[in-house]
């Protein structure tokens, strides 16, 4: 898994949806791996990559304004919650302030304040090595149900 680890610019991060970036929807870039190797493309092209009974799957789930500030050892970070557990911890990524990466050094215990009263207890990395994994699962407490928090 870690030859397919990378760090991603900044400047190639999308903040913002393409219209507030003075883009079509269309004119988004496009990375396509095949046996040939790799094409730079803009989602407009996608048809020059299919062939015939190729199937594309669109995603149309609802998601949560899910993003929360938050200080951590009295820095401002970001708190990205992704996914309830069945034990009621939650999946979340801390990210730095600007957004600009996920906060990889987080250590059990952890203890992130979150703006409107709430707070997070870091349990453990989620699916990867404590210390580098960006998701971390977290005890949350928040003055209302988290899905209600998050609204």
């Amino acid at each position: 898994m870690a030859r397919y680890s990378f760090e991603l610019p900044t400047a190639l991060s999308a903040t913002a949806p393409p219209e507030a970036r003075g883009l079509r929807r269309d004119e988004v870039r496009l990375l396509v791996a095949s046996k040939g190797g790799i094409d730079h493309a803009r989602f407009h092209d996608l048809t020059r990559f299919l062939d015939p009974g190729d199937l594309i799957v669109v995603n149309t789930s609802a998601t949560l304004p899910a993003a929360v500030d938050g200080t951590l050892g009295g820095q401002a970070i970001g708190v990205h919650f992704s996914a309830p557990l069945d034990d009621g911890s939650w999946v979340v990524e801390l990210r730095t302030a600007d957004g600009s990466g996920p906060l990889r050094k987080t250590r059990t215990g952890a203890r992130v304040e979150l703006t409107g009263g709430g707070r997070l207890e870091v349990l453990s990395a989620y699916a990867g090595i404590e210390g580098r994994s960006r998701m971390v699962r977290v005890r949350a407490e928040t003055p209302t149900q988290v899905e209600a928090y998050l609204r």
